[in-house]
């Protein structure tokens, strides 16, 4: 149960520290990152539920009670805790969520230029890393 928790908790607060990272303000940040890695989390929590759940048709005492236990603490750490309480959480208490590191804002994505009509011959485009790395350009070869 720990696990599967953690696991859909990472997702929502990647999304949220990227939601973060683009300038948005908390609540924002929170509204998109449920928007966005919300279906995720919710459709990973009720497969797992179900394939949990499906124990509660079993004949036997014991599986019966840990089908029911599990899918109990399944939907609370899928639905309740990760899409809710997490993204309230860091909605409520704004940039001090990422304490003590701080969110790097990005730089907005750059439009690549066209290549200039009749370049020069040989001269072929590549595409570069620029910055950090996560936004991609296109440049000439000199």
């Amino acid at each position: 149960m720990v696990a599967i928790g953690t696991d859909y908790n990472i997702l929502m607060i990647a999304r949220l520290r990227e939601e973060a990272a683009d300038g948005n303000d908390p609540r924002q940040a929170a509204d998109l990152a449920v928007e966005h890695a919300g279906p995720s989390v919710v459709s990973a929590g009720v497969i797992l539920a179900g394939t949990f759940g499906s124990l509660l048709l079993a004949r036997v005492a014991f599986l019966t009670q840990m089908g029911a236990a599990v899918t109990v603490g399944i939907v609370l750490a899928a639905f309740v805790i990760s899409v809710f309480l997490v993204a309230a959480v860091t909605a409520l208490i704004g940039t001090r969520a990422w304490w003590p590191g701080r969110i790097q804002r990005r730089a907005p994505a750059t439009v690549a230029e066209p290549e200039a009509a009749g370049g020069g011959a040989g001269q072929e485009g590549r595409v570069e890393p620029t910055g950090n790395g996560s936004v991609w350009s296109r440049s000439r070869r000199l």
